[in-house]
This record gives C-alpha cells, sequence and structure tokens, in this order.
C-alpha cells in the first residue's frame, strides 16, 4: 500500500490492527504516524493510551505486555515500534504468535527502513498486517508535490522557482518541505514565491541562505551565523538587505518578549505573521520557535540590540564603516553574553 492508498483508508475510518511502515522516507512516516494518532488517541487519555518504543533498546516482553493491555477510557490504543526491522530471529517470532492473534483495541505500527521482502518479519506482516512503503518522490512528481504544498498554504510559486527547488533540493520531502517552510516565512506577507525567492533563501547550498543567518542569530548561535554571514557577503549579498532581514528579526523577538513568558503560539502568529482569523499548524509551528528563541534573550539585550541596529545602518549609510565590517561588528554586538557586549561597545 502507497501512502495516498493508506490515507485514503484511514479518512474513510478503516484502521488496521498492524502497520508495517517500511521504506527510507522518514518525513512520511511521521506525518502518517500523527494522521493515525489523531484519528484515534484522545488527546486527554494520550499518557495511558500512547506509548513508542525501540526494537533496540526495548525489551520483546515489554512490547507484548503494551500490546496487550486495554484502552482507558477510549476505543483504541496506540502502539508504536521504532526499528522494527532490528529484531531478532527470535523475537520477530514472538511478533509473529502477537499478529497472529492481536487485540483488537490495539494500533500496533512496526517502523522500519527499507526492508527485504524475503524476511519473515515482512511475510508476517503481508499475511496478517497492512504494509504501507514509503519512498521518496521520483523525479517527474517533484513539481507537483511542492506546488500542492505551497498551496495548501494558500501561496502560489512560480514555475522557475519551482524548477529551481528540484535542481537544488531534490526529491527527499523531508527537505522538500524544510525548504518549503523557509520560503514560506522568508516571503511573508507576499503571495507568491518567486525564483529570486529560492536564490535568497537556500544559497550556494546548505546552510547558505539568508534564513539560515537570521535562524543562527534567532537561536544565539555566534559562530554559525559569522559563518554563514561570510558566504552571504562572498556571494555578494548586499550588507543592507542583510541588516533589514535582521532587523526584522530582533523586531519580532522584541515584540514576543514584550508579551511576557504567557504569550501563546496564536498570540505570536500574530505578531509574525500578521492578525488573521486562524492559523493553521505550519504557523503556530514557527511560532513556537520564535517564542523559545525569545527566551534566550534578556528584554535589555532585545533594547541594546535594536539600538546597534540602528547604529550600525546609520554608519553604513553615511559611510562611516565598510559594510561587510559593519554588518560582522553588528553580529557580534547583537550575539555576545551581556557583559562581554558592554565591554566590547566600551573599547568601540
Amino acid at each position: 500500500m502507497k501512502y495516498r492508498e493508506f490515507i485514503a483508508e484511514l479518512e474513510r475510518g478503516n484502521v488496521a490492527l498492524a502497520y508495517l511502515f517500511e521504506g527510507e522516507e522518514g518525513y512520511l512516516k511521521k506525518e502518517a504516524l500523527k494522521r493515525i494518532k489523531k484519528k484515534i488517541i484522545s488527546p486527554e487519555y494520550e499518557d495511558f493510551n500512547y506509548e513508542r518504543f525501540s526494537a533496540e533498546s526495548s525489551s520483546v516482553g515489554q512490547i507484548i505486555e503494551s500490546l496487550s493491555t486495554l484502552p482507558l477510557k477510549g476505543k483504541w490504543r496506540m502502539v508504536v515500534v521504532e526499528e522494527v526491522d532490528k529484531l531478532s530471529e527470535k523475537n520477530q517470532k514472538i511478533m509473529a504468535e502477537y499478529l497472529a492473534n492481536p487485540v483488537k483495541t490495539t494500533c500496533f505500527v512496526g517502523v522500519g527502513g527499507k526492508i527485504d521482502k524475503r524476511k519473515k518479519l515482512y511475510k508476517d506482516f503481508l499475511k496478517k498486517g497492512t504494509i504501507v512503503s514509503f519512498y521518496s518522490l521520483y523525479e517527474g512528481e517533484v513539481v507537483d508535490w511542492v506546488k500542492r504544498r505551497v498551496e495548501e498554504e494558500n501561496k502560489r510559486i512560480s514555475p522557475p522557482a519551482l524548477f529551481s527547488i528540484k535542481e537544488v533540493v531534490g526529491s527527499n520531502r523531508r527537505e522538500l518541505n524544510n525548504t518549503i517552510e523557509k520560503l514560506l516565512l522568508y516571503i511573508h506577507p507576499r503571495k507568491v514565491i518567486e525564483k529570486e525567492d529560492v536564490e535568497e533563501v537556500l544559497g550556494e547550498g546548505a546552510g547558505g541562505g539568508v534564513f539560515d543567518l537570521t535562524k543562527a542569530i534567532r537561536e544565539r548561535n555566534l559562530a554559525e551565523a559569522l559563518s554563514i554571514l561570510t558566504r552571504l557577503l562572498e556571494r555578494g549579498e548586499i550588507p543592507l538587505k542583510i541588516h533589514s532581514l535582521i532587523t526584522r528579526e530582533m523586531r519580532i523577538l522584541l515584540r514576543i518578549k514584550e508579551k511576557g513568558e504567557k504569550i501563546s503560539s496564536q498570540e505570536a502568529s500574530a505578531i509574525i505573521f500578521g492578525p488573521r482569523g486562524y492559523y493553521a499548524p505550519f504557523y503556530t509551528k514557527i511560532a513556537s520557535d520564535y517564542i523559545r528563541a525569545a527566551r534566550k534573550f534578556d528584554f535589555s539585550d532585545l533594547i541594546t540590540s535594536y539600538q546597534y541596529l540602528v547604529e550600525t545602518e546609520a554608519s553604513i549609510k553615511t559611510g562611516r564603516e565598510e559594510p561587510d565590517l559593519a554588518i560582522e561588528r553588528m553580529i557580534l554586538r547583537l550575539l555576545q553574553p551581556t557583559h562581554q557586549s558592554r565591554a566590547l561597545k566600551n573599547a568601540i
């Protein structure tokens, strides 16, 4: 069974007692697990009705005991066993005995890599369970998949941008999805992703785009930020453009920090993406990342950082300092610990 067939069955309410998720496409496996969990497990009883194990570090006895446990105040339990393909032959036989007579209120999901179809594990699931295969997109499927994914977020993408993503990223869904998330955040509030946006965000290879720079700053990773900045400047990125993106980043962090520790992901989404009636999980996930990042900064640090940004802009525009050097110095001042920043400022 392919992923799309699995989703169709799940949407019709057909949940199997035992699944084997096999193949190298990890991103889709995680999405599939989330979908089953959302379908059958009530969040308030998740602690009782949902368990995960690793076949390498958990005993088969623990796994069987969990599979045999009845649900608490719900119709289902869900038990996920990662690296199920690494079970010993002896333990595979024990699992086969369970598959021959599974508990009718447990959804068992075994997750593995690319599994040899000649193996006993595969044959047992083929007879008694449902096998779902997860493999990377074929080359001809990449463009359509990216287009659909962008449209899910009510955005559009130009054909040159589509083919640019295909060329640079390839066919791995996780990497494609990460790229799309970066682009959607980068272009906001615009509605269309253009080829130039792809070039700006992806840069020349992994970790070389402006998005990666702002993320490194958000995470207070000074070494990474300076490394990416060097590559951006060598590639000819305009320092004032880099400055404007960093300014936007610090402004968002400052506004989130002003709201206090109890700010919700919905409130943070309004700050980052503008007010709207509803924010999809994609947006709230990004907002949660920003909330965590804001906690790494003191409020006084963010105020001081904003002053550094204003000073740097004036320094570049008046020609008082070389633009490349000014941006590098600014990042040093932004990300140095507070006491070191003050010492540096006094030295300057």
